[in-house]
Order: structure tokens, then sequence, then C-alpha cells
């Protein structure tokens, strides 16, 4: 099925919070996966979903290991873990310094997070440059994400990156690259000052969106429950963005049989699964 590519610029936006939120909202069975050398969080940030620890030694680094000599997608289920609600994440490494066990692994990475049989992939790439190793993952990305906030500094770096990143991905005959602006919910003015700025470039966008930040949204997927998550703005402006996405993968991302209709979302398919409140299926509704 389809590798989702989620990546900032500069700085922490917001890429790992907006990656749980596609995961909990994405239409078809749906895995997140943690490819931040510098330091991945879900592990630390989300409980397990019968309320334990999720365990940091189980993800991408063991993932990396057991397939040193073939990595293929029939590792990848044996190495994630289910967070609360009911989500599948293949967690990253704590600290920069355990990513040098991936360095032979990030080439095969793509191509295997890409065409997992049974599910889409969200992964997210944290602060991607010129050198990072993980730019390696965009290259088989079905469709890219570029998350970012409204300081000023913030937009002329994905400006700089937006042509580095649709000459990796195709531009506008391979995957589709849309940019998430992550803003208040009131600073609508903003973000179309913003979008207005990346659309005068000569890179070709799928589209501009406003991710509304609120805090408790941010707490909700920092392992906090909420009684009404579906009227957190967040949740709320993240819908239409996740129906974009979806669809423009749909062609790669045949609904196995026996899986929930899309307008029921992960839901139906986690539900029979949950120990936890049931997050996700909360989300839904």
């Amino acid at each position: 099925m389809a590798l989702i590519a989620l990546a900032s610029a500069k700085g922490a936006p917001g890429v790992t919070t907006t990656a749980l939120v596609l995961g909990a909202l994405w239409p078809r069975p749906v895995l997140v996966a943690e490819c931040d050398p510098s330091g991945a969080d879900i592990a630390t940030r989300m409980p397990r979903d019968d309320g334990g620890s999720l365990d940091p030694q189980t993800g991408l680094l063991s993932l990396a290991a057991a397939g040193r000599r073939s990595l293929h997608a029939g590792l990848v289920d044996m190495h994630t873990q289910r967070v609360l609600g009911g989500l599948e994440v293949l967690a990253g490494p704590q600290f920069p310094e355990q990513a040098g066990g991936l360095a032979t692994a990030w080439s095969q990475l793509g191509p295997v997070l890409s065409r997992m049989p049974q599910h889409d992939v969200v992964a997210d790439l944290g602060r991607i440059g010129a050198l990072t190793p993980q730019n390696a993952l965009l290259a088989s990305a079905d469709a890219v994400l570029l998350v970012v906030d409204t300081a000023p500094s913030s937009v002329v770096h994905v400006r700089h990156r937006l042509r580095p990143v649709t000459d990796t991905v195709g531009g506008a005959y391979g995957a589709p690259v849309h940019v998430a602006v992550v803003a208040p919910p009131k600073r609508t003015q903003v973000v179309r000052e913003i979008r207005d700025a990346l659309e005068a470039t000569d890179v070709e966008l799928a589209g501009v969106h406003h991710v509304a930040y609120d805090e408790r949204g941010a707490h909700l997927f920092q392992g906090q429950t909420h009684a009404r998550p579906d009227k957190l703005a967040l949740i709320r402006s993240a819908g239409p963005l996740v129906s974009e996405l979806a669809a423009a993968v749909a062609h790669v991302s045949p609904v196995p049989e026996g899986s929930p209709s899309p307008e029921h979302g992960p839901a139906a398919s986690h539900a029979s699964q949950q120990s936890g409140p049931g997050l996700w299926t909360e989300v839904q509704r």
C-alpha cells in the first residue's frame, strides 16, 4: 500500500503530532513509523494500549537489526507496537547516537514501507536537510507533507526545501507535495499569506493546509484522553487534509478484503483490539 512522508525544514513545528493525527483519522489500515534519526518520542509520549509503557528497544532499530541481511515487509509487523486506542506504531531511535545503527537501512526502508501489504504507512521523517539520511525515504513516498509553523524563518526554510523535495519525489509528475501550516485556529490570515508565498514559487504544490494548533489537541496526542476529541480544533482542521492525502494515494492503496469502509476510518478496525479508553474511536465520532 502507500507511503506518506511527513517532514519539516526547520525546528519542531509539530511533525510527530501531525503524523499521529493522520494516523488517528486515516480511512484505511495504517501504521505510523518514526523515521527521525535526531531522536523520536512516541515511546515516551504515548502509553501502550493496555496502559503500560512502550518498549523503546522495539521499533526501527530492532527492525534494522533483524533485517540486516534482508529487510522486507514481512519483518515490519514483528517490530511494531500498539499505542493507547489501537494505533500501530513503529517507534524510532530515542537518541541521535542510536541512529548510527540505521546507516545501511535507510535506502531499504522506503521501498519496504511503501509497499506494506495490509496497511498504508505515515512516516515521520522529522527535520530534513540536504544531507539527512532519512531523505532516502522521499524517493519511495507516494505523497509528501511538509509541516511548517508561522515563524518567518520556518517559512523561508520550507520554501528553500520545496525544490529539492519535489525533485526527489518526481515533482509534478510524481508524488504530490502538500504543506501543512500549524497555526492557532484564528490565524487564518497568516496562513493565507504563507499559502500565497509558497504558491508564488516555481514549485507546483498539491495543497497548502491549515492545521489548527490547540493545546488540548496536542495533549490528546501525548497520551491524555479527552471527552470529545471530535470537538477539538486540531482534529476538525485535519479532516480535509486527511481526505486529500488519502485520495491522492488511493490508486496504490486498495482496501484489503474485509477492511472497514473508508467512511468509518480506523475506528472499526481498532475497536475490537482496544483495551484502552478508545482514543481513536472517539476521534472518529
